[in-house]
């Protein structure tokens, strides 16, 4: 089967789920056309699979994807995120479409009027044919919500497998309090922000990632900012951690706490609905809730115990072979029960798409 994977935004968690799907579905001809968020590396690509970066704006990156596409003969066109799902509208009847939006983009956290805006896009954009990738029972839940009818897998995010620390660095004097990800509203850093400053100088607060929404918060609060770094260095600092505390206002499903709870580092997260249909250990819904829980972790065993079981579990819960095991079953689903591909290349002039080149 030859598969395309199509992102706007290759980096991060998106980059690290794209590269898991190769890795997982790896009996299958994939090929990647990408527009690279620099200094956003996280694993390599595998050599099997064939790379086209593009570097120019939103508009122009959909257009020469749906060129790309329609040159090539794909069994699936795999588009992952919002943005990259605008193609939706853009492609021919009897591609094979499987949407991952990896976080719906009207949850909760955005304005409403911008959030209903969302809705109504993704709405319009359900109605044609297509699979829904969801990684979460929340997102399958959205899915649902759009279009009823939609077929749809739930395939869950899995920690990419990855070599270790083999000697812990030495403790630091307070306990390390982390979060990763970009310095973004997503991630909500104000959140953070507040959380360490309501807890104090009891604990060292460190956010590891970069970006500008909510930067001056963090820095005014004392959280230490690495900005990115190597994926080895991420790994050794999470390893260093005595806590992962996750303050997303809203989720598809992380891979950073996956990949934490892999690396044996407890999680408290906040509590958001796609946070709590995986099951994470959650810690409240504002600022000071978070901050009375982190407090609680480091001054009552039981409590911390009872976040280290749950933490485990979680990583237990979704491991790399069972990612695997349902995302071959959802391509071979979407190849036999999508419509045909066989004579969309070269059929550049169709009028079944919005654009035409």
């Amino acid at each position: 089967m030859k598969i395309v994977h199509v992102s706007e935004a290759f980096g991060g968690g998106l980059r690290s789920a794209i590269v898991n799907y190769v890795r997982g579905a790896d009996a299958h001809e994939h090929h990647l056309f990408v527009r690279t968020r620099v200094g956003h590396e996280t694993f390599d690509v595998p050599e099997t699979a064939t790379v086209q970066t593009f570097d120019g704006d939103l508009m122009a990156f959909l257009r020469d994807a749906r060129r790309f596409i329609l040159d090539n003969d794909f069994d699936i066109v795999h588009l992952h995120s919002s943005y990259a799902g605008l193609l939706r509208a853009m492609l021919p009847k009897g591609t094979r479409i499987v949407y991952s939006p990896h976080c719906y983009a009207m949850e909760e956290g955005h304005p409403p009027a911008k959030r209903l805006t969302y809705w109504a896009v993704e709405r319009f954009l359900a109605g044609r044919e297509q699979m829904l990738m969801a990684v979460s029972p929340r997102e399958l839940a959205i899915g649902h919500d759009l279009r009823p009818s939609m077929p749809s897998r739930e395939v869950p995010n899995t920690a990419t497998p990855m070599s270790l620390v083999v000697e812990r660095p030495p403790a630091s004097d307070r306990p390390l309090v982390a979060m990763l990800g970009r310095i973004a509203d997503q991630k909500d850093p104000r959140f953070f922000a507040e959380v360490a400053e309501v807890v104090g100088p009891s604990c060292e607060f460190v956010w590891i990632g970069s970006g500008d929404e909510g930067r001056e918060c963090l820095e005014r609060a004392g959280v230490r900012i690495t900005g990115w770094i190597e994926p080895a260095e991420v790994r050794r600092l999470i390893q260093t951690a005595s806590l992962y505390l996750h303050t997303a206002a809203w989720e598809g499903a992380p891979l950073s706490t996956l990949e934490a709870a892999e690396m044996g580092c407890p999680i408290l997260s906040r509590s958001i609905p796609s946070m709590v249909s995986l099951n994470y250990p959650l810690a409240g819904t504002t600022p000071v809730e978070m901050a009375i829980a982190v407090r609680r972790f480091f001054a009552d065993l039981d409590y911390q115990e009872l976040v280290r079981a749950q933490s485990v579990e979680v990583a237990k819960s979704f491991d790399f072979a069972l990612m695997a095991g349902r995302l071959t079953e959802a391509y071979d689903f979407a190849r036999s029960r999508l419509g045909n591909t066989a004579n969309v290349a070269g059929d550049r002039g169709t009028r079944d798409g919005i654009l035409t080149a």
